[in-house]
């Protein structure tokens, strides 16, 4: 019913619309100053305004028939037996102009008279729909001619066609007093309609259920604007239920379709979206294992391909990572190797070297005994704190003991001058990490000179985060050749750990911050500074 009503709508609408612009378009013309000075039988100034006054009426009434193709035919009727006449369709109405004013009048006795204030009035005849228009002389009010306007009652039953639900539906458009203005389809007579259900010639909007031609249908009525008309819209309730059943196999076809559709594209979804999850399982699977080797075949560029190859990239990393870390373990197991190699039995040694001093003491060398009691500290010292952290104060007594020993070497050539903060006493640093250093010093800086000789041993806390201990002499200095091929790990120092070796050390125990930095200038000296994290026994 509702569908009914919208299509009903839709026809009334176009209706309307078309008289609604007839309604404007006859109040236009009936008032147009130059009809009414034609039909009033005014005098003109002359032949040539009267002239232009028919052309400017001419020109307006076959501008409108041209322009709307519904307009059949308009004419203009003067009141006066030898008044005006214009007309659209050659119509040889000279000499009885009177007698068509008597046709319209007579014909407008059976017409719709319109209520407004300039009124036309509606007539319906076989072939056209007419619009007619008394036209008045504005100062007397009377009555000087009739405007006439015929529209093509083919052209509303195309209307009525176009606007039609289909072939199951029929619409009828009649007049106040049951006239039939027109009908679709146009074979089916619809009159007896409205003597059946007279209720629906009421001016409110009518809908009801009843039967046409012996079938149940649901029928709306509604009144259309500008006329005494209603318009009558009837449909076959089982046409409908048959376009219903229609609807529902579609639907249930469409819904199978689709669930089919969406069972397709879920399942190909799901293969797209776990393939590379399960992919990706195996894989870590594998890594577990310790597979380092193993990879993803990266083939998209989504969340997945982003998260393949970022696993690539974590066992690249990791595979890196293991392959560094094995590296210096066996650099920690291959240094604490050569300090091993470096000891000797230490109670075969102890045992001697005590021996030794006791025969000195005995003999009254002294020197030798100072001395044998110096090695004998730095024996333990390498021995007993091997591989471990120590203090800084313990290591600097450890290069005391050692400067003992090579001052009995060397004699006076050379002075140690010692600049400890006391901040850095209580510092942790490596194990025999200075010596290397200050034998460095001793070779390479004094063993030229005769005298003079300067050992700057110092250390200083920088920023409260930072120790840095240097071994700072006068000597002869090396160039950077010099002392870099004496660190090597094929050229040694004469103790067999050379700088390289104190520069690995402290990378694998603190860092790679942190490290050796060696500044020498050849003939002026050479300065060694290690740089270590403060930091304190418990903090190790």
């Amino acid at each position: 019913m509702d569908s009914a009503v919208r299509y009903s709508n839709g026809t009334k609408q176009s209706v309307e619309l078309i008289l609604s612009f007839m309604n404007k378009t006859v109040s236009s013309i009936s008032r147009n100053a130059n009809v009414i000075h034609a039909l009033s039988g005014a005098s003109y100034l002359g032949a040539e305004e009267e002239e232009n006054s028919r052309t400017v009426v001419n020109s307006l009434i076959y501008n409108l028939v041209s322009v709307h193709e519904y307009i059949r035919k308009i004419e203009i009727i003067g009141n006066r037996e030898n008044g005006a006449y214009f007309s659209t369709v050659f119509d040889d109405v000279e000499g009885r102009i009177g007698e068509r004013n008597a046709e319209i009048e007579a014909m407008l006795k059976n017409c719709y008279k319109d209520a407004a204030e300039a009124y036309y009035f509606l007539c319906v005849n076989d072939k056209v729909i007419s619009f007619v228009v008394p036209i008045f002389q504005p100062q007397s009010g009377y009555r000087i001619g009739f405007l006439v306007i015929d529209i093509n009652r083919s052209y509303l039953e195309e209307i009525v066609a176009t606007t039609t639900g289909g072939a199951d539906e029929k619409v009828l458009i009649v007049t106040a007093e049951n006239e039939t203005v027109l009908s679709y389809p146009y074979t089916a007579n619809l009159s007896e309609i409205i003597e059946q259900y007279p209720q629906l010639l009421d001016m409110n909007q009518t809908r009801i259920n009843g039967k046409i031609f012996g079938k149940e249908s649901i029928i709306v009525s509604d009144s259309i604007s500008y006329s005494n008309w209603r318009i009558v819209r009837m449909i076959d309730t089982a046409k409908i239920n048959t376009s219903m059943n229609q609807l529902g196999q579609i639907g249930l076809f469409a819904l199978l379709f689709f669930l089919i559709v969406s069972f397709l594209a879920s399942y190909r979804l799901s293969i797209y979206f776990t393939t590379p999850i399960i992919e990706l399982n195996r894989k870590i699977k594998q890594f577990e294992k310790g597979d380092m080797d193993t990879r993803i075949e990266i083939t998209r560029t989504d969340e997945l391909g982003q998260l393949s190859n970022s696993f690539n990239k974590m066992v690249v990393k990791l595979d890196s990572l293991l392959k560094t870390a094995i590296e210096q373990e066996q650099k920690k197991s291959e240094m604490e190797f050569q300090l091993l190699q470096s000891q000797i039995n230490p109670h075969f040694l102890y045992n001697t070297l005590d021996s030794i001093r006791w025969l000195a003491v005995i003999q009254n060398v002294e020197n030798i005994g100072h001395m044998t009691t110096s090695l004998i500290q730095l024996l333990k010292y390498s021995i007993s704190h091997k591989g471990r952290v120590v203090t800084l104060e313990e290591e600097i007594n450890m290069i005391k003991n050692y400067i003992t020993i090579q001052k009995y070497r060397y004699g006076d050539i050379f002075e140690v001058v010692y600049d400890i903060e006391d901040e850095a006493w209580e510092c942790c640093v490596l194990n025999l990490i200075l010596q290397p250093l200050v034998e460095n010093a001793i070779y390479h800086g004094m063993e030229s000179k005769e005298e003079g000789g300067l050992i700057r041993i110092e250390a200083h806390v920088r920023n409260g985060v930072l120790l840095e201990i240097s071994v700072i002499d006068n000597g002869a200095g090396m160039d950077e050749k010099e002392w870099k091929s004496g660190a090597g790990k094929d050229k040694k120092m004469h103790t067999g750990i050379g700088l390289k070796n104190v520069e690995e050390r402290i990378k694998l125990y603190f860092g790679e911050p942190y490290g050796l930095r060696i500044r020498s200038v050849s003939g002026k000296g050479t300065e060694m500074t290690i740089v270590l994290p403060k930091k304190y026994r418990e903090q190790v």
